[in-house]
């Protein structure tokens, strides 16, 4: 089962979504459909918005609520995909210029600003408290493990614990919260089904974060839409980075930490980024970090299987799960 044959029972209510988005971004001015034509228009997976749907549809049936809250995840996400690329000076998103290149910094600043006062309009119109107080936790969420990771970066001392809360922070709570007000949306007969869609988008966040950081080391440019090795260029001290410091000798473990110090003072050694990798691969450290992913979906389906609900949008939600796991979204 491909990804859209996973996505396929809320395929209908997905086109739904990008009309809320259309109608929301449409302005008077020029300068923000320009750039909301540039960001919208090549559609992606829409991961968070499919991701509240389903569970919306497990939990129940899908309704306006759900729709316009799945279009507000996914303003919420572009948002943070916009201000992420300027803090990190990227030059690429999705395999084209990123906004921030395009258009400047400034333009790309207050183009995610946008976004973001139009998420949480689109949520006013509901005065539903929980629902407002979720999104906000979401992405207040966001925030701070993006500000614990950048305190962090260059950081070879950095713990697993420490690496775990970076992830959970700024991606897997998003997630979470989108499981659960999809199924919150759907006004379930049981409140402990959403609680356990939050458990499940968690653990799922998790290990898609895992497998995301994976990637930067195994995987080329091309294929994942971003310079290789981007992750730990920029300090990001990443799983498979962890565990080889963990499988590694005192003598090289020193050089490599002072490698990496010299990346922050701006002084890249020669092969910096193509010597670690190769360290990487030699000690299997991708592999073992996707061991550790794979015990984070283990999780995940479990609290799936806690759910009453349709059996077939079950497995979607299952399978969607593995998918995340297997390959960035």
């Amino acid at each position: 089962m491909n990804y859209s044959d996973i996505i396929s029972p809320v395929k209908k209510e997905l086109g739904s979504v990008e009309k809320a988005i259309s109608d929301t971004l449409s302005s008077d001015f020029k300068a923000i459909d320009d750039m909301s034509g540039y960001v919208f228009d090549s559609r992606g997976k829409r991961v968070r918005p499919a991701l509240l749907l389903l569970s919306c549809a497990l939990a129940g049936k899908i309704n306006p609520k759900a729709v316009k809250t799945a279009a507000a995840v996914e303003l919420i996400h572009s948002a943070t995909l916009v201000h992420d690329d300027i803090i990190d000076n990227s030059a690429v998103r999705r395999g084209k210029p990123s906004v921030n290149n395009k258009f400047g910094n400034t333009a790309a600043v207050l183009f995610g600003d946008y976004l973001y006062c139009q998420a949480f309009g689109l949520i006013s119109a509901f005065n539903d408290k929980y629902l407002a107080d979720n999104l906000l936790k979401a992405a207040r969420s966001m925030c701070e493990g993006e500000i614990f990771q950048n305190i962090n970066n260059f950081n070879p001392y950095i713990t697993f614990n420490d690496y775990i809360k970076i992830i959970e922070n700024k991606t897997a709570r998003f997630l979470s919260k989108c499981s659960s007000l999809g199924a919150y949306c759907a006004k379930p007969k049981r409140r402990a089904d959403i609680e356990n869609m939050s458990k499940f988008g968690l653990n799922m966040g998790i290990a898609f974060q895992i497998a995301d950081d994976v990637l930067d080391v195994v995987s080329d440019g091309k294929t994942i839409g971003k310079p290789a090795a981007k992750d730990l260029l920029e300090g990001k001290i990443t799983l498979p980075v962890l565990i080889l410091f963990d499988l590694l000798d005192d003598k090289t473990r020193r050089d490599v930490m002072k490698k990496i110090a010299a990346v922050k003072n701006k002084k890249v050694p020669a092969g910096f980024a193509a010597g670690i990798i190769d360290m990487c691969r030699e000690y299997d450290t991708p592999a073992r970090s996707m061991k550790i992913a794979r015990k984070y979906v283990e999780r995940s389906v479990s609290c799936l299987e806690k759910i009453d609900g349709d059996g077939d949008i079950k497995e979607n939600l299952r399978r969607f799960c593995e998918f995340m796991a297997d390959r960035s979204a």
